[in-house]
């Protein structure tokens, strides 16, 4: 379970692929992996990509594998074994069994911890969660995703405690443990409702006024805080950074880019094997998109991977019911876009921009009054070069971490 102190973290950093994905595809999934890491504040030591037809079923890795990546990691100095996957109780309880055989804890100079994807986002999620009701979701989050480990461990207890017409001690401190987290979990969520009703109230007020509102949704790190930024001029944080964004953040649009009422909201990023454990947790953060006029779905047009990051994308605005919303494909950061390389074609209308770089505003913001049935005339007497913004400087050279690619091994 990921630890409330943000000291910095040694990764080895473990991933399963399957035999037909190229070492491009397996590349780009670990390193976004390790961007996750950076964001927490970790260092990955050692990616190690393994070809396999499916994980085990015990232990995720194999038994010998599983050995030589733990002797890897106790001669590197690690202290997290990171999964990306979502692990099993059980696989995760199987790799510690293994550990503790080893003795990897006695012989390493630091206590080594294993995580799977979802503790990783979590340990993110901690750093970032800044407002009380963001607290409460992830504290809610961290329930959800850690109750099947202790409810596993206390079956594996009550199998060893107590006879035939007994009640094994196992069993009991299982039931104990279920009760004062489903009590726990009640209070989280009546806080939570006590702030929605809050949020409704807010919202029926905007409605009798008239005031439209446009939700900011995409991938994590697609540019949604630039975009906000430039179109409220409110301060939010723009960082090259997973889940920089956690809390959902609200202002108006700036008066020379709408006549009208017009309000935008930032919201959290999403990410592939995002489990609907966590999205229904941040539901509530989400409900100003969810309760949106219009959605702009912000999206990389840099990005190799743009067309399987738009897909996750629409996976989990479906399960939040946000489908049949209204939405605006936005494009960003199209000065990067490389010759030659098409967009992928999209059901509604779509802009092409840079946020950073405040080109194609005037089509994006003609798109938007459309959209909403707006007047836009307005915008007839901006001049393009009224909106340009300085481009961002070039990334410093970062040193790449060695990534160990292995075949299917038992």
């Amino acid at each position: 379970m990921p630890v409330t102190g943000f000291k910095p973290r040694r990764a080895i950093l473990y991933d399963l692929i399957l035999p037909l994905a190229t070492r491009e595809e397996a590349s780009r999934r670990i390193g976004e992996s390790e961007s996750l890491v950076k964001t927490f504040g970790g260092a990955v030591l050692l990616k190690v990509i393994q070809r396999r037809h499916h994980p085990g079923s015990t232990s995720y890795i194999g038994r010998a594998k599983l050995e030589e990546i733990l002797a890897e990691a106790l001669e590197l100095g690690a202290d997290l074994l990171i999964i990306n996957d979502s692990l099993k109780p059980r696989q995760k309880f199987a790799i510690e069994t293994v550990m503790e055989e080893m003795k990897i804890n006695a012989r390493n100079r630091h206590a080594m911890e294993v995580w799977d994807r979802v503790d990783l986002i979590l340990g993110i999620f901690t750093r970032h969660a800044r407002s009380a009701e963001a607290k409460l979701q992830l504290e809610l989050a961290r329930i959800r995703h850690q109750g099947p480990r202790i409810f596993g461990m206390g079956e594996d207890l009550s199998n060893q405690g107590g006879g035939i017409g007994t009640r094994g001690l196992g069993e009991t401190n299982t039931e104990i443990m279920k009760r004062h987290l489903m009590e726990h979990t009640r209070r989280i969520e009546d806080k939570i409702e006590r702030l929605e009703r809050s949020r409704g109230e807010i919202r029926k007020r905007r409605e009798k006024r008239g005031v439209k509102h446009v939700a900011i949704v995409g991938y994590t790190n697609a540019g949604k805080s630039a975009l906000f930024r430039a179109l409220t001029g409110k301060a939010v944080l723009v960082e090259d950074a997973l889940f920089a964004t956690l809390d959902t953040t609200t202002g108006k649009m700036a008066w020379k880019y709408s006549r009208s009422q017009l309000l935008l909201s930032d919201t959290i990023g999403f990410i592939r094997k995002l489990p609907l454990a966590l999205v229904a947790a941040f539901r509530s953060t989400l409900e100003e998109a969810i309760n949106g006029d219009v959605l702009l779905h912000v999206v990389d047009a840099s990005d190799p991977e743009i067309a399987e990051k738009m897909a996750a994308v629409g996976g989990v605005m479906r399960e939040l019911g946000m489908a049949d919303l209204p939405c605006l494909t936005v494009f960003n950061k199209c000065d990067l876009l490389p010759p030659g390389r098409e967009l992928p074609v999209v059901e509604g209308p779509s802009v092409r921009i840079s946020a950073l770089g405040r080109t194609g505003f005037l089509e994006l913001l003609r798109a938007i009054h459309r959209i909403l049935g707006l007047d836009a005339s307005h915008l007839d007497s901006i001049r393009p070069d009224e909106l340009a913004g300085e481009l961002p400087a070039d990334e410093p050279e970062r040193r790449p971490v060695p990534v160990d690619f292995r075949d299917e091994a038992p």
